[in-house]
């Protein structure tokens, strides 16, 4: 039940936050100074970083770990690598409809402030920050206990830099941001509430599981 409610809770705020955006009512000057704060490369090591969490924090890291519980994990991580699938497949068709409904541009900032190339997408919301904010929610709603935890703990704090990365090289707006938060967890809590459904599904991964 509460996995329910934080997602109708969440999904509700990212359609206002949607609207907010749409008609441009008040949020679009504090998101620019909020983006400039950010933006603001320094050169060095620091820059190398971002640049590598935001190129390589989300299909990488997060395929990754999909992989790891899937193959090595027991019956609990196998179904958490279920469960992440399934959010995954969800939320890369949804983010690119709403991107386009939406089709806010990105940022409009000088070469110097641009780390990474800008994609040709709309910016609203950021797909790296719908994607990694709800395998780090999954992961802390699953392992949440023991030693467990600290590997949910090591990728929340992953998915948090390659959010701040998005903004640090120039690519999103804090919104874009917060906005796939409000969609990548909300929609990930829904799948959660939901889960009791995807029994049959659960159930083939542990009979290959005990193969």
């Amino acid at each position: 039940m509460k996995f329910g409610i934080t997602g109708i809770v969440l999904l509700a705020a990212f359609a206002a936050l949607a609207f907010l955006i749409m008609t441009n009512i008040g949020l679009e000057n504090l998101d620019l100074k909020l983006f400039e704060k950010i933006n603001n490369p320094q050169g060095g090591i620091l820059d190398k970083i971002m640049i590598a969490l935001t190129k390589y924090g989300r299909e990488f890291v997060w395929i990754g770990v999909v992989s790891v519980l899937f193959i090595l994990g027991k019956k609990d991580a196998r179904r958490t690598a279920v469960l992440l699938t399934i959010t995954f497949l969800v939320l890369i068709p949804a983010g690119t409809i709403l991107k386009d409904e939406i089709n806010r541009e990105r940022p409009s900032i000088s070469d110097d402030k641009i780390l990474v190339k800008n994609e040709n997408d709309p910016s609203f919301p950021s797909g790296h920050a719908t994607i990694v904010s709800a395998g780090a929610f999954i992961l802390l709603a699953r392992f949440n206990y023991g030693k467990r935890i600290i590997f949910s703990l090591i990728l929340s704090l992953e998915a948090i830099l390659v959010m701040y990365s998005r903004m640090y090289v120039g690519n999103h707006y804090p919104l874009d941001v917060l906005g796939g938060i409000f969609l990548g967890i909300g929609v990930s809590a829904l799948i959660i509430a939901c889960s009791r459904f995807l029994e049959p599904v659960f159930s083939r991964i542990d009979k290959i599981g005990r193969q």
